[in-house]
């Protein structure tokens, strides 16, 4: 016996290496579902484990060299990103099956195999990844000329006007006639945001002064907004060169944003989520400077930030709750002009409430609805009354106050919460929404599960890599009679739109995926924390602020415009992340 120990104990490190390919294998396989088919005894997938095996054999003993804060590091990270790989995974699956549960004793078990099987080999890649992080930087000094800022600018024109072209005057969905409605016959309404229909309706009547007609108005509007974005784009590029980031990434920054069509078609598409986002880029440079500056205000960085918050504060109706989330991480974090900056903060926030309440009331402005806030609380209730969950007597009375039941039953949908919220009443929800909410909570603490299922598969979106929803639209047609506006290309028509935002290609889908952009997120903010550099996550932070909105209140579970914001952000996430820094402490 004791041989046969010895014997075993010389092929250890070979047994165990066996053993995580062997856990990591089936990790791979519940994420691509194969595990549950027949095709996980095929030959290529025979092979991977093979591959993965051989990985582990390589690299794992160089891994075990590298210093115990990196591998702490690159273990934390693997088991964020195994849990996303392995839980999204589980959970869309179930994304267009109205009943039932996602987690059962199998699921469960699988989810722990996922999660730890990732773990072993994102922990090695990202250990190598932390040891060897690139420097994106140069040591010149550079100032980008005004004549290369023209030519960028230009540049991004010139790449995104077939887009106009083909959709002259813009792209548009039901939400920009309603907005071009509003304005056209001066309502006053806040459900499309009040300050992006003031915005919009400013350009339009001046289109529509010079050219006497609501197309060719709206094309205005539509080049008013190209140009505000390929601005704010080239600045953003500016702002880069001006910081050393080496030509060939700001090269490859530029053609990303020139060619991608997702930056080309929204910066012709008439919704408030386009400058409301590209307000970050500006938010997201304010803060740079502010901290770079040593937390030392300037009137460049007063100005930029100001008019940031404002247009993210009054074009989008969550603008708020991002800026309310987002003061206290800024007050805490900065070492000088701590006071100044609470108190513009402050006045700010009272203005916007000042304006949201007595101006709006006086004037008559329509407001938004509270069953939009309650989008995620509306739905985890559908499910349990879908799924016949437990439900008292006396709480089931009070839901059909307020919500027609047997509607819900029939229309709901897990991904996105418009049915339920048709089916709801809303002046009834708002007259007592402390008693909604002491409802939700005591539905929820009898229905653990039913919550838990809805909320993943109402937020799955916004963190999974893999999914797939609409993100543009396409050819339209006004949906009111006295808004005479709808597509009339110039050039390519007949050109199928999906041609343009085909996920087909390969890797393509990943430019689309705002899974993978927040994931992307995730490791830039461990970055800058393993290069002891925190006081850079203030310029990430309103981002996560975006975030965090639509995992407490999204209506839909992966609509990219409203986290667009992520995506134009990237290229500085990213380039800050690598920058070069001194490391501080």
């Amino acid at each position: 016996m004791k041989m046969i120990i010895n014997e075993v104990l010389k092929y250890k490190k070979y047994i165990l290496n066996l053993f995580l390919a062997f856990i990591s294998y089936l990790a791979i396989l519940i994420y691509f579902k194969i595990i549950f088919s027949e095709s996980t005894y095929n030959f290529l997938l025979l092979l991977l484990f093979f591959f993965i095996y051989m990985f582990y054999n390589k690299y794992l003993d160089d891994y075990k060299k590298i210093d115990k804060r990196t591998r702490r590091f690159s273990l934390i990270l693997s088991i964020i990103l195994g849990i996303i790989l392995t839980l999204g995974s589980l959970t869309s699956s179930y994304i267009f099956a109205q009943v039932g549960f996602i987690f059962n004793l199998h699921r469960v078990i699988y989810l722990i195999v996922g999660i730890v099987g990732f773990s072993f080999i994102f922990k090695i890649i990202f250990g190598f990844m932390f040891t060897f992080l690139p420097n994106i930087t140069v040591l010149n000094t550079r100032v980008l000329t005004k004549k290369g800022f023209a030519l960028i600018f230009c540049f991004f024109l010139l790449c995104w006007s077939p887009y106009f072209l083909r959709y002259f005057p813009g792209v548009m969905t039901s939400d920009s006639y309603y907005v071009i409605h509003y304005v056209e016959n001066f309502e006053l309404n806040d459900l499309h945001a009040f300050g992006h229909t003031w915005f919009f309706g400013l350009f339009y009547y001046l289109g529509k002064f010079i050219f006497h007609n609501m197309n060719l108005a709206v094309a205005f509007y539509t080049i008013i907004q190209m140009i505000i974005c390929a601005l704010l784009f080239t600045y953003m590029i500016k702002f880069l060169f001006e910081k050393k980031v080496k030509t060939i990434i700001l090269i490859i920054i530029s053609l990303f944003l020139a060619f991608s069509p997702l930056f080309a078609i929204y910066s012709i598409t008439l919704w408030r989520d386009i400058l409301f986002s590209m307000a970050f880029v500006t938010l997201f440079i304010s803060l740079y400077k502010f901290v770079d500056n040593k937390y030392n205000l300037t009137v460049s960085i007063i100005i930029m930030y100001i008019l940031s918050v404002l247009v993210i504060l009054f074009f989008r109706n969550n603008g708020i709750y991002i800026i309310l989330l987002f003061i206290p991480f800024l007050i805490l974090m900065i070492k000088k002009s701590r006071k100044i900056v609470l108190f513009g903060n402050i006045v700010i926030v009272i203005l916007y409430f000042v304006i949201k309440g007595p101006i709006f009331t006086y004037f008559g402005v329509q407001k938004t609805t509270s069953v939009e806030a309650f989008s995620i609380p509306l739905q985890q209730i559908a499910r349990v009354l879908v799924n016949g969950g437990d439900i008292d007597e006396k709480t089931y009375e009070y839901l059909s106050t307020i919500i027609d039941i047997d509607k819900v039953k029939e229309t709901y949908r897990p991904s996105i919460s418009d049915f339920v919220k048709r089916a709801t009443n809303n002046d009834k929800l708002s007259k007592d929404k402390f008693k909604f909410i002491q409802t939700w909570i005591k539905i929820g603490i009898d229905n653990p599960r039913n919550y838990i299922d809805s909320y993943l598969l109402s937020t799955l979106g916004y963190w999974y890599p893999d999914v797939v929803y609409w993100a543009t639209a396409g050819e339209s047609k006004s949906i009111f009679e006295d808004v005479d506006v709808q597509t009339d290309p110039i050039i390519f028509d007949g050109v199928p739109f999906n041609i343009l935002t085909s996920r087909s290609v390969p890797l393509s889908s990943l430019f689309w995926s705002i899974g993978t952009m927040f994931i992307l997120l995730v490791i830039s903010t461990f970055i800058l924390l393993y290069k002891r550099q925190c006081k850079y996550l203030l310029c990430y932070i309103p981002v996560y602020c975006l975030w965090i909105s639509l995992m407490i209140a999204s209506p839909v579970f992966a609509e990219l415009r409203y986290i667009y914001a992520l995506f134009v952000c990237m290229p500085l996430i990213m380039c800050v992340a690598l920058m070069q820094k001194k490391r501080e402490g």
